[in-house]
């Protein structure tokens, strides 16, 4: 009687502490966020300072802001206000110095929603400012051909201290870039189209961090 051939070992079944570990699901997309986690949501200030930058690069800082404020230009024919047909969101920005020059800027930038004509006011062209009643009256300076301009904003006080923060604010910086101002006439500038302020900060504060004209587009 022929021996049979001996029957193969029994395969025996490694213990699953010994199997090579295998990546699940739930630890590839947790280590794959936190890989790739998206940046943090910008804040409404940073997204404006974005904004503005677009038009004027030289903006580094929004100093105060109103939801809503209307452009008036002063007639001196007939001693009345008029409509611009600018009205919108308005900023204080401070702006950093010229190339050339260590002298703080600051201007007052009115986003049109009703039409894509934004107004820009160098507050270094601006010779006087007066609060008076419900606006806040800018006389700016023109050229030889032009001559100055009276702008008065009228600054909607959607909160009890909107139009005083706002027409103080102005004022302030008014006096800050005029004291740097030069004789030398700047020209426009143009831009492709601060991190939020938690606080209130000085002017000075602002200004010392960082070591016109009327434009309308």
């Amino acid at each position: 009687m022929s021996k049979q051939p001996p029957r193969n070992a029994r395969h025996t079944r490694q213990p699953s502490n010994l199997i090579p570990g295998v990546s699940d699901y739930e630890s590839d997309a947790a280590a794959f966020n936190a890989a790739y986690a998206p940046p943090p949501p910008r804040t409404n200030t940073e997204l404006n300072l974005g904004v503005l930058q677009r038009y004027l690069p030289s903006i580094q800082a929004l100093l105060s802001i109103a939801a809503n404020a209307v452009v008036y230009t002063f007639d001196s024919e007939t001693a009345s206000w008029d409509k611009s047909g600018i009205e919108g969101t308005m900023f204080v920005c401070a702006q950093s110095p010229l190339p050339e020059s260590q002298q703080p800027r600051a201007c007052v930038f009115v986003l049109n929603r009703r039409g894509l004509d934004n107004i820009v006011v160098d507050l270094a062209r601006v010779s006087h400012v007066e609060i008076s009643g419900e606006l806040v009256i800018l006389k700016v300076e023109g050229n030889w051909q032009e001559g100055d301009k009276v702008i008065g904003l009228w600054i909607h006080n959607d909160k009890d201290e909107t139009r005083e923060i706002n027409g103080a604010t102005i004022q302030e910086s008014w006096k800050v870039a005029r004291a740097g101002a030069t004789a030398e006439e700047q020209g426009p500038e143009e831009g492709p189209a601060m991190q939020a302020i938690g606080r209130r900060l000085s002017l000075s504060d602002l200004f010392g961090k960082q070591q016109g004209h009327l434009m309308t587009h």
